[in-house]
């Protein structure tokens, strides 16, 4: 199947978890590029759209969408990309680096609600949401310190244990 992933990366740890996907998928990357890139409006929910991508997602068979979850909300970039491209979209798979953990993904800032609205957006055509907590690569103790967890970032170094296997998990499970 032919597979592409679309991403978009503010501090660079959903760069970074999507460069690992394409070259694991040995599939295409291309960067989701909002019109007008504004934190502060981005969390107002104010957005001017999302630019034309190069690759057609229509061409795909597979589109895999990597990007955040900022305090439990649908960023722009991302609801805005998959508006704009919803009919092209054969398959989705939604994946974001995001600041909370399983236990509170359905808590006020959790990313179960973002995943809720991905799903409803995309219907049938979302055939999976995975998480990646940025809290499985700190230590135990730093797991619920927000400071900790705003500037730690996914690398090389900390890419192991539990997070790995989640993220083999889900390679397998595409491919």
């Amino acid at each position: 199947m032919k597979t592409i992933v679309y991403y978009y990366s503010r501090t660079g740890s959903n760069n970074y978890l999507a460069e690992r996907i394409s070259g694991k998928l040995k599939c295409e990357k291309e960067e989701i590029r909002p019109r007008i890139n504004n934190f502060f409006l981005f969390m107002l929910k104010i957005s001017a759209g999302v630019k034309a991508v190069k690759n057609n997602p229509s061409d795909y068979d597979r589109v895999i969408v990597v990007g955040p979850v900022w305090v439990g909300r649908f960023i722009p970039p991302l609801k805005g990309f998959l508006k704009k491209y919803r009919e092209e979209i054969k398959n989705l798979y939604f994946v974001s680096c995001c600041g909370s953990g399983d236990e509170q993904k359905d808590e006020k800032f959790g990313h179960g609600h973002v995943f809720r609205e991905v799903k409803e957006l995309m219907g049938d055509k979302c055939r999976e949401c995975v998480a990646f907590p940025i809290g499985l690569v700190v230590s135990e103790d730093k797991k619920k310190d927000p400071d900790t967890i705003m500037k730690t970032r996914l690398t090389d170094e900390n890419f192991k244990g539990e997070i790995e296997e989640r993220f083999d998990k889900f390679i397998e499970g595409v491919g």
